[in-house]
Order: structure tokens, then sequence, then C-alpha cells
């Protein structure tokens, strides 16, 4: 069974796991680079402890006005360990022909230091008396055109001490050290991606709500890091020719069917002229009428799918109802229907263009008028939620539903002429208008609802 390490699919996180892998590989190096010197070379470490004492002293000394060394001022701790470990610990300063010019308090170490004659500048020399062993680092000096010797002596125990001691000190401040830096670079880099994913983010929520009504936007790549700028300005060029097919096609369909009105009306006018055309006269007709019925819809689709083609104005929709269903009175009549208007005492008024709203409403009581038996009522209720159109026809069959507002899509054994364009008509008309338009089956019969936009800020006047 093999087992992997899953990345992350998300940017963010893999630049975030990167870096934060960076850093703990860089603080595990340095790590080891001091702890192979700290074990691989004592001697160094040793000489480099020695040598810092040695210029620690060098900086405490102290010189008369006639330019003689008079003492020596040691810290605090270099002091306590002259003072407290006798044994452990010694220096003394030498003139340049080996006489001792100051040395710390007598003590073993000092003892043992004293015996020792003045080495080479910088030697490092190992003394063993009894159980103790110390190490000794002589280091020449300057001051005043005078040279000095300064003689460091430290023991091995004390080294192997203060290294136990202050290496767990050293250990729990860098694990401490690291993980602060670990927190406080994880809290940089989320900060720094949040920062530059942020117009990312918008620029994907821009994208995500382009359609095929607002091909005109762009997306906007002003704050975004310049090497996504290629990527967003190859993306609006696409949207640019998405656009310019989309309306070349819009402007072709409107320019047929505006195109195909006039030869239909001449030639309606030809055959009707023809007197001696019989029964074949009256299917010529019905044939050019549906013909001319279908090219009227197609020039209102065009229009409809076009959003610089809407006015929008504050519009009285209960007087477009009741326009609309004035209009229709006659082809209610003609199918013994009775059409209703439920309306609320004051009128209903929304930013909406008006022609296109009429439209609509035509066409919703249209179809439900055509789907009613003789002698029912077709109901048109508006009020400031929205419009519902209700027929008492045979309803819409379910596996019809999903299809019922797609063009030229008529429904199975309709006995009308209908050219499948009304309904495609009405949703592309809601959706201009940020409204929703819905069908369902209600008891005895089918009910078509339209819900405004913002249906709370409808006002009643």
């Amino acid at each position: 069974m093999r087992f992997g390490i899953r990345i992350p699919s998300s940017l963010a996180a893999q630049l975030l796991l990167a870096a934060i892998g960076g850093l703990l590989v860089v603080t595990l190096l340095a790590g080891a680079a001091l702890a192979a010197v700290l074990v691989l070379l004592p001697s160094e470490a040793t000489r480099h402890r020695l040598e810092d004492i040695a210029e620690h002293i060098e900086q405490g000394l102290r010189f008369d006005a006639q330019g003689r060394l008079t003492q020596v001022q040691l810290s605090d701790k270099h002091q306590a360990m002259v003072d407290g470990l006798p044994k452990d610990f010694s220096y003394r300063v030498l003139d340049a022909q080996g006489r001792m010019l100051l040395a710390s308090e007598d003590g073993p170490a000092a003892r043992v230091l004293a015996a020792q004659p003045v080495a080479t500048d910088g030697q490092l020399t190992s003394v063993a008396t009894g159980k103790v062993t110390l190490q000794i680092l002589s280091q020449r000096v300057r001051h005043a055109g005078l040279e000095y010797v300064i003689q460091v002596a430290r023991s091995e125990r004390l080294e192997t001490v203060l290294s136990r001691v202050g290496g767990g000190i050293f250990l729990k401040g860098a694990v401490a050290v690291a993980v602060l830096a670990v927190g406080v670079f994880t809290g940089v880099v989320l900060l720094t991606l949040r920062r530059l994913l942020e117009p990312v983010r918008a620029a994907s929520a821009a994208a995500a709500g382009i359609g095929p009504h607002n091909l005109k936007a762009r997306l906007d790549g002003t704050r975004l890091p310049r090497e996504l700028s290629p990527l967003i300005e190859a993306f609006n060029q696409a949207l640019a020719r998405l656009e310019t097919g989309y309306r070349v096609q819009q402007e072709f369909l409107a320019a047929a069917a505006h195109e195909l009105k006039t030869p239909l009306a001449l030639i309606r006018a030809e055959i009707e002229l023809d007197e001696a055309g019989g029964e074949r006269r009256e299917l010529l007709l019905k044939d050019l009428d549906f013909m001319a019925r279908q090219v009227h819809q197609l020039l209102h689709l065009a229009e409809a799918s076009e959003a610089q083609n809407y006015i929008f104005e504050p519009t009285d929709v209960t007087r477009t109802v009741t326009d609309a269903a004035g209009q229709l009175e006659r082809l209610a009549g003609r199918h013994a229907v009775a059409l209703q208007v439920e309306q609320p005492a004051a009128p209903v008024r929304l930013q909406a263009d008006a022609g296109a709203l009429f439209i609509l409403v035509k066409n919703l009581a249209e179809n439900a008028i055509l789907h009613s038996p003789p002698g029912a009522v077709v109901t048109l209720a508006v009020d400031a939620q929205g419009l519902r159109v209700r027929d008492r026809g045979p309803g819409i069959a379910a596996a019809e539903l999903p299809r019922l507002f797609d063009r030229f899509w008529r429904g199975s054994g309709s006995a009308h002429q209908g050219a499948g364009l009304g309904l495609s008509i009405c949703r592309e008309i809601a959706r201009a208008h940020g409204w929703t338009l819905a069908a369902a089956n209600a008891q005895g019969g089918a009910e078509f609802s339209l819900r405004f936009a913002g249906a709370q800020g409808a006002s009643r006047m």
C-alpha cells in the first residue's frame, strides 16, 4: 500500500506551506550547523569563549594619568567567577617582558596560571592539575604604544557546566524563537496572501455574474498582481468577441424578421384577392397567419433579448395589466372565456419598461385563454409582490414543465397554432427586470407567477 503526501490544490495553501517549510529548513540547518561547531569542534568553541573573556578584560583595563596600568574592572558575571570559582577561573595581565602587572585573587587556578610561561599570541594550552584541567589562552594587546599580554584560564568542568546550562537555555530559547518566528511568519504570509487574493476573488465573482444579457461587463485588473494581467486582458478580449458575435446574431434575427413582414403582407393581399382559391385559399391564409405571428414574435424576442432596448421608468403595473386584459377581450370572447382582473385598492408602481411589461402580461393572458375551456374564467391578480395568471385548463404535464420556457417548444398534442416563442419572450423580459417567472399546476388549471425584484420596495400609490 502506498502512502503519499497530498498537496492542497489551493494556491494560497501551497504558498503558505512552501514558505513555512523553507523557514523550518533554514532553522534546522542553522541549528545543525551550530551543534556541529559545538560538538565536532569543541576546541574552537572553547577558544572562542576564552577570546571573548580576554576581550572583556582588555576593555576593563584602567590606566592612570601617567599611562600606568592600575586595575581591571570586570562585569558582575566575570567578577563573580573570579570570587567564587578560584579553582576554575583566573586571569593575569603581563607586560611585554613577561612581568605580571595585575592578576585575579589567589587560588588554585591562579597559582597554576602563574607557573605558566608567556605563550605565543593566540595559543591555547591545556594543563592538568589533579582532577581539574585548565584551558589557558594568551592574547597580546596594545595600549598607548605599549604591549601587554592577557592570560585567561578556565577549567574544562566549568566549560562543561556552562555548556550544559547554556545549551539548555539556548535550546529552549531557540525553540521558542523558532515557534514565534513561524507564527509571525505565518501570520504575515496569510495577511499578504489575503490581500493579494482578495482582488482575484472579486474578479472571479464578477466573471461568474457575466452572462448573455450583460456581455458589456468587463473585469477590472488594476488591483490584481501584474502576473495575472495577461489572463484578465485575454478574458476581456474573449468577452468582446462574444459580445460582437451575440449582437450580430440578434441584429440578423431582427433584420430577417423585419424583412419578412412586408412580403408576407403582400402574399396575403394577393391570396385574398384570388376569389377562385376556395378551400385552398383558407389553408394558405391560415399558414400565412401562422408565419406572420412567428415573424412578429421573433421581432419581440430579438428586442427582449437586448438590454439596451429597455427604458426603465416609474410604471403603473395595475394600469398595464388592465390595458393588456382590455386588448384581449375580443380573443377571450371568441373562445367564450371571461377575463377577471384582481387589483389592490391603490395602484402598484415599479421601475420597469412599460411596453415590455405589457407584452409579458399579454402573452401570459393569451396563453391562459387559449388553454381554457369555454365558459372558464382566466384570473389576472396583481399586488405589490407580483402578478399571477391562472387558467382553468387541463394543466401542464410534469415532464413538460422544465421545457415550458424554451424557444420554439410547443407541448405535445397542442391544439393551438402557436409559434412556441410567447413564454420565451416573457422569460427574457422578466430576466431583464430581475424578476422571477415560474409556472406550476394549481387546482383546476395552471398558474404562472411573476415575482417582482425587491418586492418589499414596490410602492402602492
